[in-house]
């Protein structure tokens, strides 16, 4: 009986030890019970049956979360998992290695009227060690000498969260300025995590996307945490490079990912009015209103989509392109409404849990309400799409997968074709 006693004591002081040595660090804090919805009627009315069957180029190229395609050079630039930028000859499909980032690259944008300069997210891959260390933030690539030089490294303090506060609440344009020369650690810090960005028409406004900014903030299986708690830690940040000031666009959203500036929502200064993201982990999108009437309001787009939505684009009609880098599961719209569970699952292996192959893309009319068009694909030709880029000669897939080879493109559906 003795033994049994101790057997059982010491079992469940193992049992205490293991939960107290693998609980996740104390800012991992599960939201409350989110009750995330059916997908809606409209989305699934837009479900095609059809699949696809990539045209692959440049199979050296690795796993890659941009591509940007530069017209009338026949090339394509691609932000490598490996710390790279790509180049693949669209031509003969030939791909090399072309600029070494000093971290990893991502979200990546041709600077307005000049197709020669690239601005990029820099951040650390989970997973990946940089040959030696530099700072996250926003840097340029020049084409033409394959010089990077970094643009944003640091962004202000955001003020202390307001209890009473409606979450998400949009800092209009021109309030919490900071300037770039007035940064020092008593009012900013380093970026931790640059995840994606957009540029204004006149080249002057950069917005990037925070997704958290915690101690390891890193893209891939770093943000499993997250994912898992639907906690409110994403930033949307912008920069004025005319100016060389900072401020921050809005705070508490949960992991901000895709931006796409509203085209045609300037005013007569030539300033954007709108400003459209994704909140990956929570499967829907926003419009953040930034600048006029409207300035400080949110406009919810979409809800309980049928897929983490990642990167955004928008095609020569306006439409907008959403990549699903992988499929909302009954497992995770069941953990969000019982949160109660989340606690055990922070503190399993990541590897317990299998990455869904199936990936797709949504495309949106230019208002981000009606959806014109759904494909969910069972990942066979390529998985974790993580953008999706309509261009003159087809549709590419951006594949962040691990063991991705070569960039993906497949032609224009009918539905789409005008």
């Amino acid at each position: 009986m003795k033994l049994k006693t101790t057997l059982g004591l010491l079992t469940l002081a193992v049992a205490g030890a293991a939960w107290w040595l693998t609980a996740p660090p104390d800012y991992i804090k599960p939201a409350p019970a989110y009750q995330m919805g059916e997908v809606s009627a409209d989305m699934q009315a837009a479900k095609v049956a059809d699949d696809i069957t990539p045209t692959v180029s440049g199979l050296d190229v690795p796993g890659h979360d941009d591509v940007l395609v530069q017209e009338g050079t026949g090339q394509a630039f691609i932000t490598g998992r490996d710390g790279w930028f790509w180049r693949v000859d669209m031509k003969t499909g030939q791909a090399e290695r072309f600029a070494q980032t000093p971290l990893v690259p991502s979200g990546a944008r041709f600077m307005p009227n000049d197709n020669n300069r690239i601005l990029f997210c820099n951040s650390h891959l989970y997973g990946f060690t940089p040959e030696q260390e530099a700072p996250v933030g926003i840097y340029e690539l020049n084409i033409a000498t394959e010089a990077i030089k970094p643009v944003a490294l640091r962004v202000p303090l955001p003020p202390e969260l307001n209890p009473a506060a409606v979450l998400g609440t949009v800092q209009p344009l021109g309030k919490g300025v900071l300037s770039v020369a007035d940064m020092n650690d008593s009012n900013s810090r380093p970026v931790k995590f640059c995840n994606d960005i957009d540029i204004s028409l006149d080249g002057s406004r950069v917005y990037m996307s925070e997704p958290y900014a915690f101690p390891g903030a890193a893209m891939g299986e770093a943000a499993f945490e997250e994912a898992v708690s639907l906690a409110n830690n994403g930033r949307l940040w912008m920069f004025d490079l005319e100016k060389q000031t900072s401020q921050l666009v809005v705070q508490d959203l949960h992991f901000v990912d895709g931006i796409l500036i509203d085209r045609g929502s300037e005013d007569a200064k030539g300033i954007e009015r709108s400003v459209v993201i994704s909140e990956t982990t929570k499967f829907r999108m926003l419009r953040l209103f930034v600048s006029g009437e409207k300035a400080g309001t949110t406009e919810t787009l979409q809800e309980a989509m049928p897929g983490m939505p990642d990167g955004l684009s928008r095609d020569k009609h306006g439409r907008i392109y959403v990549a699903l880098y992988t499929p909302r599961t009954k497992v995770a719209t069941w953990l969000h409404a019982n949160p109660w569970m989340k606690p055990l699952i922070l503190r399993l292996p990541h590897g317990l849990f299998t990455q869904q192959k199936q990936t797709g893309f949504v495309v949106l009319d230019s208002s981000g309400k009606r959806v014109l068009y759904w494909l969910m694909h069972d990942g066979s030709k390529v998985q974790s799409v993580s953008k999706v880029l309509p261009e003159h000669d087809g549709i590419y897939l951006a594949s962040f997968a691990k063991d991705n080879h070569g960039a993906h493109r497949i032609d224009y559906p009918p539905s789409l074709r005008e």
